[in-house]
């Protein structure tokens, strides 16, 4: 009897180790617990916890995951949007497919973002290491104070790579600017320009090139 009584106990322990009281939209709730999934649109993830947040199967509910120092997050937002913040030291995977996708990725973190749609808001920052890959038109990038880019942008986007290191491809009309001393190694799929300002070192690779050509002066520029 006892031994049946710890094992309920137990279990019950367990259960309630995810259990989580789902949210409507605008609401945060705490992530559950360690490899719980969020319910509702809006998860905190609390310290030492990995979290995970699905927002794909929500209709006009702002998707927002905040993810505190030194956990793993992951979001899926669908087609909603999508509001991330990858705190210190944390590691986030962020997968949207809709409009106006906004991360902020902090000091130390990681971050590997995929946002499909257009006017993407994305930022690293303060050593973070970042993989942001864009493919929508209008995105606006920004990689500062020593970190650390690998960015994939679609038409009409604006990257700045400030006192970083960015590996960058642009698609038609994109535009980078480089200072602060950032390295820049620029790969453009059709039209696009790179302003490297402030002792900055920048490189640049046209459509149909193998490989890239240092910047020769404030500006590099391929026009197809």
């Amino acid at each position: 009897m006892k031994i049946t009584a710890l094992a309920f106990a137990f279990a019950s322990l367990l259960f309630t180790g995810c259990a989580s009281d789902t949210a409507g939209p605008g609401d945060m709730v705490l992530c559950p617990g360690p490899d719980c999934a969020c319910t509702g649109a809006a998860c905190l993830c609390s310290v030492g916890l990995s979290c995970e947040l699905d927002c794909a199967a929500l209709d006009g509910a702002t998707c927002a995951l905040d993810c505190n120092e030194g956990n793993v997050c992951a979001t899926d937002c669908g087609m909603e949007a999508c509001e991330v913040d990858c705190e210190a030291m944390s590691s986030c995977t962020v997968d949207s497919q809709g409009a106006g996708t906004d991360v902020d990725c902090r000091t130390d973190a990681t971050c590997m973002v995929t946002a499909m749609g257009d006017n993407a808001d994305l930022d690293c920052e303060a050593g973070a290491t970042c993989t942001f890959t864009t493919p929508g038109a209008d995105a606006d990038v920004e990689c500062e104070q020593m970190s650390s880019c690998t960015v994939t942008a679609g038409r009409d986007a604006d990257v700045s790579c400030s006192g970083s290191e960015c590996d960058v491809t642009l698609a038609d009309e994109g535009d980078l600017e480089c200072e602060a001393g950032a390295t820049c190694n620029l790969t453009c799929e059709a039209d696009c320009t790179v302003a490297c300002r402030d002792t900055s070192v920048c490189t640049i690779r046209c459509a149909g090139e193998t490989e890239f050509t240092p910047v020769d002066g404030t500006e590099g520029r391929c026009e197809v």
